[in-house]
């Protein structure tokens, strides 16, 4: 789901982190995932997902295509304030959320 959600916002985009890293915003999402079940069955997924959203100046058109893909999905999430990354020299905003998923992935 978090691919989905990342590749309909049009952003770069990837898992844990960039090697080198693109010139323009992007993102990073880091998902943890704790199954469980019941009957010594895992059929349930719950997954905690962060998305990072780097900018070099503040963005608000790429923050509006992430909340616009999560609000469709009727997704419930935190957004934290934008804070600037001195070492980084770059913008940051959080985005955390959770979904749960069923069946044997």
């Amino acid at each position: 789901m978090v691919n989905e959600i990342l590749t309909a916002t049009g952003l770069p985009y990837k898992e844990s982190r960039f090697l080198k890293p693109p010139t323009t915003t992007y993102a990073i999402f880091n998902d943890s995932v704790d199954r469980r079940g019941g009957d010594n069955i895992n059929l349930l997924s719950q997954h905690d997902v962060s998305i990072e959203l780097y900018e070099y100046e503040p963005d608000p058109k790429a923050e509006k295509a992430l909340e616009d893909q999560l609000d469709s999905r009727g997704i419930e999430y935190s957004k934290e304030a934008r804070y600037w990354l001195q070492t980084e020299q770059m913008y940051q905003v959080v985005y955390d959320f959770t979904y749960y998923q069923k069946g044997g992935n």
